[in-house]
């Protein structure tokens, strides 16, 4: 999967610092000092003023459907109603590739279905029918567009050690895209970045919300019940 970092608001810490400081009647700092209050008090409305665009290619349609869950983000999306999909280019989950026998079975199914496709375009049936035989390893192009807040949320989930891999790696990658094109080049330090981490990691004492904890922080009734 390559992901990159298209457009972001310019100068998105000042941004959120004006809109800050315009609630509290206050002076602008210029150390975002304001805003991180806010942030980190909770009053995340403030982190929907800094806007971050990705654009995505060799994401799965699998990935497509858990992405588009996160509903406060804005979606473009490479149209296999109007793009010829005949050779299309598909993931392969780890699990299948590092077995031998299941790489072999996962690449037969895909080629049946790239005849099946082929053939059902030779016939004349329209592209908007034929994709109904490709399968969700196909890969796409997504353009995604999420504010501060909702990339908050969205790494806060998948992020997670319980997320389905794929989807964790994209949330990693736009951690690190904020990170290296963003934070170092703008502030010298992870002023935004540092938001973007696991649920279980938002909290001043860290602690695990899932049913099943990986184990890397106690969940929140062992800490309720002092068993710690």
């Amino acid at each position: 999967m390559k992901v990159t970092l298209k457009s972001y608001t310019n100068r998105p810490l000042e941004t959120m610092e004006g809109a800050a400081a315009n609630c509290y009647a206050s002076k602008p700092t210029k150390s975002g000092r304001i805003a991180e209050a806010c942030i980190s008090e909770g009053h995340q409305a403030i982190a929907e003023f800094a806007d971050f665009t990705f654009h995505i290619e060799g994401a799965s349609r699998a990935l497509l459907a858990q992405l588009s869950r996160h509903r406060m983000a804005s979606f473009a999306v490479r149209s296999q109603r109007y793009c010829d999909e005949s050779g299309f280019k598909f993931v392969i989950p780890h699990t299948v590739s590092k077995d031998e026998a299941a790489l072999t079975e996962f690449h037969n199914i895909m080629s049946d279905i790239q005849k099946s496709y082929n053939k059902l375009i030779e016939l004349g049936i329209p592209k908007e029918d034929s994709r109904f035989v490709l399968p969700n390893a196909c890969e796409t192009i997504i353009e995604v567009k999420m504010n501060l807040r909702e990339l908050i949320h969205f790494c806060g989930l998948r992020l997670c050690t319980r997320a389905q891999w794929e989807i964790r790696e994209l949330a990693e990658a736009m951690k690190n895209l904020i990170y290296m094109q963003v934070d170092l080049p703008t502030y010298g330090e992870a002023k935004l970045s540092k938001y973007l981490v696991p649920n279980c990691e938002q909290h001043p004492v860290p602690f695990c919300t899932e049913q099943k904890c990986c184990g890397r922080h106690e969940k929140l009734t062992d800490l309720l019940e002092g068993k710690i």
